[in-house]
């Protein structure tokens, strides 16, 4: 329970507070003090005591105060201090109700916000609602930090990110292999279209390739060398090889006979003239020599002329021009594009060529000179064919470059025909090089980051889900039970309206509360200041007592269901005002039921009779009446007569004479200004209805002199003397009849005199 405030310093009209006296408080407390002099900043210190927020009191620290604000305060026993901006401790157990409530948490103005639904939702839902409800304030946050972060991380991918491609696609990229040599590629592709581009001329007239053809060996020289005549007569031939031995003719006899044979005229020898029908020899002649030699002889005698065509230097002259003209061409073409030809050097072509040149002229020629008999292939000649025919794989491999590139140079005709692909390939360029960036240290990070920042608001999502969840379901009930209580506080303050459809709702991602007015069965939405002229809403349906009605309704409905009421300190400031007059005892009676169940219930009023009321249905062990006032430059905080403060004016006038003239106490000024009111008071109690409220005691003298007798005013008449005197006596320490009043001099036994002389005409003395 709160004790009593120790002292307050600097902290708005208390600029140094230190309560004397009996000044601590009860279980029900009632602190009187005028307007302005710090009821709102006693509820200020209160609420910086309960949340432990110092700027509740540093935002009205004293003007003009240069030392810091402090305050102590007793509680349970022991002192609480602040100083520093801070508090030795916090005291959460106080509720209160005053402008800064419904400012922050109903309304303000003609207007609900929906900052004051944010925060009514805070007070319907009590502690626990305000944990689960803080949990997803407090998820919400960090998902909007978590967007900023998104947001940030998102800017440093951006840095990396190209033209045209999407976040999400980029972020689905994978490495390329390779990459720095396709970029390397690439690089070299279009330096070399580009330099197709500027000669564009020459490379349309530029020739192709061309396909090498290695000479054929011809494919019946191993059958020429194996034919013999098998016609020819044995005796025939042995004549013939005798006739060559005798004659020492040689290799070249059987060819010198053969052409001999074909120089005989007329049956005579070409040599001796001779007729030669008759000799043996020449018919052996005739039979060796027949068709079938000479054909062969023939054949065979055009073989080596054959090899020489077939596989000669003359048949290898082209293999050198074409692979020669190619190697020009090559060289010219490779700066455009990539063409490459294998190696094929024409000396190996030339060297195994005549090897099997030598070789096969040699078996032709052992042919020729025996052409009737088998000459079979030598190892030689077979090693040298082999190696000729191993170039021909070499050659197709050859010629298949030869198709391949030119391939790449009619597709580069191609394109240079039609204006080239120079921006297909760079754009091509500037993918691989994005994709190889894609994957440098820095973009990788940038990259990771941003998908951890998506992956933890991902994760306080699906929190905040399951956190809103559980807020729902405890809210279906806590805001029904609200909305009931708060209907029946409002139903005790016969207001006409109720409040209906309350539910939560999650605008701007917080939880808020939600609700309509009801009137005469109709809902009317809240508004807002957004909400056209014309349309019913909160500003025009409540009228400002109706206002103040639902405010301390809401502020009542959240005090009904603390569970921990026991425990409370309720503070309540001016809860009575711009409440309608007949709503008064309601209010009493309602603070009357939670004085009995709160720990402790403090009220601030300026209204001295409204306290009144308090205190008499008080027992006087449990009630404590305090006033706040001005002394000198700062408010204190005193006791407080309630019962001498709330009296009649006409008695408290009584009181101050009747002092003065038994005990001369009280202030002679106050005293002898309180006798012409006092004598005002008698008169219009005893002649009711013939004093108009602004008149005064010389307007009341004048109508007494002039009443007749049937006037009621008539029986005044025998005191009429008396009433002139002690008016002219009076009347010159009142501003409204002497401007210098405060000034006139004041002789006791003379004040003294005309206050017995006063209190006679009621019968006081």
């Amino acid at each position: 329970m709160l004790e009593k405030f120790v002292s307050i310093k600097n902290i708005g009209r208390f600029r140094d507070c230190n309560p004397r006296g009996d000044v601590s408080f009860r279980k029900l407390t009632l602190l009187f003090a005028e307007n302005g002099q710090g009821k709102t900043t006693l509820c200020a210190i209160l609420r910086s005591l309960q949340s432990g927020k110092h700027e509740f009191i540093s935002e009205r620290k004293t003007l003009g105060a240069s030392d810091p604000c402090s305050a102590q305060i007793r509680l349970d026993g022991n002192t609480i201090s602040f100083s520093n901006d801070t508090w030795s401790a916090t005291y959460p157990n106080i509720a209160i109700f005053d402008s800064v409530f419904v400012h922050d948490n109903v309304y303000a103005g003609d207007y609900v916000e929906h900052d004051h639904k944010k925060n009514l939702y805070k007070v319907i839902v009590g502690h626990k609602g305000v944990e689960l409800a803080q949990e997803v304030d407090d998820l919400d946050g960090q998902i909007r930090d978590a967007n900023t972060n998104i947001k940030t991380r998102s800017a440093e991918v951006s840095r990396y990110l190209p033209q045209g491609i999407t976040l999400k696609a980029y972020l689905a990229w994978q490495p390329v292999e390779d990459i720095d040599d396709r970029v390397k590629r690439k690089s070299t592709e279009i330096a070399k279209r580009q330099r197709a581009v500027e000669k564009a001329g020459e490379i349309k007239t530029k020739g192709l390739l061309a396909k090498i053809q290695l000479p054929l060996f011809p494919s019946d020289f191993t059958t020429i060398l194996a034919k013999k005549l098998e016609d020819i007569t044995t005796d025939a031939e042995a004549k013939v090889i005798q006739q060559i031995t005798q004659h020492q003719m040689g290799h070249q006899g059987e060819s010198w006979l053969s052409q001999g044979m074909g120089y005989i005229k007329n049956e005579r020898c070409p040599f001796c003239g001779q007729d030669i029908r008759s000799i043996d020899l020449i018919s052996a002649y005739r039979s060796y020599f027949n068709v079938a030699y000479e054909s062969l002889k023939d054949e065979v005698a055009q073989l080596s002329q054959r090899i020489k065509s077939a596989i000669g230097d003359s048949s290898l002259n082209p293999i050198q021009q074409t692979i020669s003209g190619n190697m020009t061409l090559i060289e010219f073409w490779k700066q455009f594009t990539g063409v490459v030809l294998p190696d094929f050097p024409f000396n190996e072509i030339q060297q195994k060529y005549a090897r099997l040149q030598k070789m096969s002229l040699a078996l032709a020629q052992k042919k020729q000179e025996n052409p009737t008999e088998l000459v079979s292939l030598d190892v030689n000649f077979s090693s040298a064919l082999e190696e000729v025919e191993s170039l021909r794989p070499s050659a197709e491999s050859y010629n298949t470059a030869v198709d391949a590139c030119n391939k790449r140079i009619n597709k580069l005709k191609d394109s240079v025909q039609k204006g080239g692909d120079l921006n297909v390939l760079r754009k091509e360029l500037a993918d691989l090089e994005a994709k190889k960036k894609r994957f440098t240290p820095g973009a990788v990070k940038a990259c990771e980051e941003y998908q951890k920042a998506q992956q933890a608001k991902a994760k306080l999502e699906e929190q905040k889900r399951k956190a809103k969840n559980k807020l729902d379901q405890y809210c279906k009930s806590i805001l029904k039970t609200y909305e009931q209580s708060i209907n029946e506080y409002l139903d005790q303050f016969n207001t006409g309206f109720r409040i209906v459809n309350t539910k939560h709702r999650y605008t701007g991602g917080t939880p808020s509360s939600q609700f309509q007015i009801g009137i005469n069965n109709c809902s009317v939405d809240l508004g807002d200041p957004k909400t056209p002229v014309g349309i019913p809403c909160f500003r025009t349906t409540l009228s400002a007592g109706d206002r103040s009605a639902l405010a301390f309704a809401f502020f009542l409905a959240a005090l009904k269901q603390e569970p921990q009421i026991g425990d409370m300190i309720v503070v309540l400031d001016d809860p009575f005002t711009s409440l309608d007059r007949f709503r008064r005892t309601c209010t009493q009676q309602l603070i009357r039921q939670f004085s009995n169940t709160a720990q402790q219930v403090i009220i601030l009023s300026h209204d001295p009779y409204f306290l009144k009321i308090l205190w008499d249905e008080c027992p006087a062990s449990d009630v404590k009446a305090l006033q706040m006032s001005k002394a000198g430059n700062t408010t204190v905080i005193g006791e407080w007569d309630i019962v001498a403060e709330t009296q009649s004016g006409y008695l408290k006038d009584y009181s101050t004479l009747l002092g003065f003239y038994r005990e001369s106490k009280g202030d002679p000024l106050s005293v002898v200004r309180a006798i012409r009111p006092f004598l005002e008071g008698m008169l219009r109690i005893h002649f009711p209805g013939h004093f108009q409220p602004s008149e005064w005691l010389g307007d009341f003298i004048n109508k007494i002199r002039a009443a007749d007798p049937n006037n009621g005013l008539s029986h005044a008449q025998v005191d009429l003397s008396e009433f002139e005197a002690i008016n002219d006596y009076s009347k010159k320490y009142h501003h409204d009849q002497n401007a210098k009043a405060d000034s006139e001099p004041i002789n006791s036994d003379e004040l003294h005199g005309y206050i017995k002389r006063t209190l006679r005409l009621v019968g006081g003395d």
